[in-house]
């Protein structure tokens, strides 16, 4: 168990560059759809309120990626929870990839040796896929 955490801990693709102070506040809390939109980060359309957190909508589809990805890639972690499940197939949907993601899970691909088909399948059916 300890060396598949090693893994998942280490998994490229699960791995962003995030503003340090809104992620710590986020803390662990699950996404989640918030009404209303309250601004406590400026122009970061971040909100986090009751343990939930709802993300930019630009950020939304690859939050969800990541989601998905881990949670095919380390079954049996409940890295996704149904409710969750859903609101991230929506998200991927609602924020398809764009050039950078695709880009950047190219070069994640090549280094660690495995694909993210989240990203890579729609990549491909966009034609923005170079490998």
């Amino acid at each position: 168990m300890v060396v598949k955490f090693r893994y998942m801990e280490r998994d490229l693709y699960n791995l962003v560059p995030a503003v340090g102070e809104i992620n710590a506040l986020r803390s662990n809390y699950s996404f989640a759809m918030i009404p209303g939109e309250t601004r406590e980060f400026g122009n970061c359309d971040m909100e986090i309120e009751e343990r939930k957190a709802e993300p930019p909508p630009d950020k939304r589809g690859n939050i969800a990626r990541t989601y998905l990805y881990m949670n095919s890639g380390y079954p049996g972690h409940g890295i996704i929870s149904k409710k969750n499940r859903e609101l991230f197939l929506i998200w991927n949907k609602q924020n398809p990839v764009d050039e950078w993601e695709c880009d950047r899970a190219s070069r994640i691909e090549e280094i660690q040796d495995n694909e993210n088909l989240f990203v890579k399948g729609m990549c491909v059916e966009m034609g923005i896929w170079d490998k």
